[in-house]
């Protein structure tokens, strides 16, 4: 037989442990919980990465994998060209949403504002993408930025920038130290 205080022991053993599996269990389940709240639908989608596509015979791009994933069973994009610079700017259906309930938002909606807004948008395409992930952007839109048979994708964290291949590589800068400043601040 034991002495008493061994199986004391053992009681506090079995104790602490089941207080350790019991807050073990408590921290997983928080883990889980904060992660399911940073990933719901109001947290803002990241798009990085560049891609450089061929356009096929119909004149579409494959629209990258990642990115159809990142933006669900939606399978809309909203094409717009830049008023200053020769790309393309595509938003996922949720920022498009994000951006228009901004723009509802805006008390003083004068005619200026109203034209440009109707400025911004006359322009814009609404697109799909098919089960290949092959997007038809319009002729238009791909004159606009002198397309000829190459673009590239580029990730810029809330949108998705259509450049011809041939002028992203000139608007590329020829040092990156603004961007390594920028971003990672020195480091």
């Amino acid at each position: 037989m034991f002495p008493f205080y061994v199986k004391k022991s053992y009681l506090r053993l079995f104790f602490l442990t089941v207080c350790g599996l019991i807050w073990f269990f408590m921290f997983i389940k928080g883990v889980m919980w904060s992660s399911m709240e940073y990933n719901n639908t109001d947290s803002q989608v990241l798009l990085v990465g560049s891609f450089t596509h061929q356009l096929d015979s119909k004149r579409r791009l494959i629209f990258p994998s990642v990115w159809r994933n990142l933006a669900g069973s939606d399978q809309q994009l909203f094409a717009f060209p830049h008023p200053e610079r020769p790309c393309l700017y595509l938003y996922l259906k949720d920022e498009m949403l994000r951006r228009m309930a901004q723009l509802r938002d805006v008390n003083s909606m004068d005619a200026d504002d109203q034209q440009a807004i109707r400025s911004i948008t006359a322009g814009g395409e609404l697109l799909h993408w098919d089960a290949q992930g092959r997007v038809r952007i319009g002729d238009h839109l791909l004159r606009a930025i002198d397309v000829q048979s190459q673009v590239v994708l580029v990730g810029a964290l809330s949108r998705i920038e259509v450049w011809s291949s041939e002028r992203y590589d000139l608007a590329l800068p020829a040092s990156s130290s603004v961007a390594d400043e920028l971003f990672f601040g020195g480091y």
